[in-house]
């Protein structure tokens, strides 16, 4: 089992994948300008006397010009909250040319100004040098001021620091507590780690009836690695009832989701029809696109060479198929 994050400092040291706005594509200045003027055109004439929760009405609703003016505005006033909305656009280049710099300086005045959301925020792009040289020591300090105001995910990558060990010591007992605070919070990936923790017992008594437990819910929360080790405690019996056939459930679910370990066991449950039929061609389906992404199998490749030519190439169009209804979902 591995560390996992989301939104966190995984890569530096997590994934940094889920931020609550998504990063607009390049685009020329031509277009950037008329696409600029069709907000513009759509959004309402700004209040009078704007608030920060109108600012971020704006924001939810797409009109970023309007919620632009409006922070700007009340950032002149020192409200901590519109430096961080500010901060966000200028990260995501949402109506404004993006400029992580200044996303940096707003989420610094933020962060000074007492805003958790832009200590946090200031604290990844330290962690990650996001405009910015990386700065892990700081990026640890704006985490713990977070903290302090019980931001959950600042409690999720302080985490990871002390489990890591390269900006603080590392301490798997303080580690747990964070990652408690975080999991009884609904944090996915804490639970999710929380689950490695007591498997190995790392910071918290090993027990694997809690592991088994704390990975099931990370599984139905979605995780697709807490799917895949999920499954696998159930195929061991470990923690969990052994149920070959509900792992088989589980398994297909995060090979469905695009996760490569799930779709190289699920293959080879279907090779044995193990928790589920016998049925070479969904083997051989699976098992391509785990290959394709660099995992292989000695047994999976000689049922690849002992099929039929017709049924070889029906496992290579639902493969196909499932790439293409994949990226769809992905990018719609």
């Amino acid at each position: 089992m591995t560390w996992r994050g989301a939104n966190s400092l995984v890569g530096a040291l997590a994934l940094l994948a889920g931020l609550a706005a998504t990063v607009p594509l390049s685009i020329s200045s031509k277009a950037y300008a008329q696409a600029t003027e069709q907000v513009a055109l759509v959004s309402p004439p700004d209040p009078e006397a704007p608030t920060a929760a109108t600012a971020y009405n704006a924001y939810e609703q797409g009109l970023y010009l309007s919620a632009y003016r409006q922070s700007h505005h009340l950032a002149r006033d020192n409200v901590a909250t519109s430096m961080t909305l500010l901060g966000r656009i200028y990260q995501h280049g949402l109506g404004v040319p993006q400029d992580p710099a200044k996303a940096v300086l707003w989420y610094s005045q933020a962060a000074t100004a007492g805003d958790r959301s832009g200590q946090f925020e200031l604290a990844l792009m330290l962690a990650r040098g996001e405009g910015t040289p990386i700065d892990k020591a700081k990026a640890r300090g704006w985490f713990e001021e977070a903290i302090k105001q019980g931001h959950v995910a600042a409690h999720y990558n302080l985490a990871l620091m002390y489990l890591e060990g390269e900006v603080v010591e590392r301490n798997f007992e303080r580690a747990a507590e964070l990652l408690n605070f975080a999991a009884d919070r609904g944090h996915t990936e804490a639970i999710y780690n929380l689950a490695v923790m007591h498997a190995e017992g790392r910071g918290v008594e090993h027990n694997a009836i809690e592991s088994a437990r704390l990975m099931g819910e990370a599984a139905v929360k979605g995780l697709p690695i807490a799917e895949v080790e999920y499954a696998l405690m159930i195929i061991r019996g470990e923690g969990v009832a052994q149920d070959d056939a509900l792992a088989a459930q589980w398994l297909l679910r995060a090979a469905q989701r695009g996760n490569v370990v799930g779709q190289l066991r699920i293959a080879k449950l279907y090779a044995a029809g193990r928790g589920v039929r016998t049925d070479p061609i969904e083997a051989a389906r699976w098992y391509l696109l785990a290959r394709d992404s660099g995992l292989k199998d000695n047994e999976l490749e000689t049922l690849i060479t002992t099929l039929r030519p017709q049924a070889l190439q029906e496992a290579r169009q639902l493969a196909a198929d499932w790439r293409g209804s994949f990226f769809h979902y992905k990018f719609q």
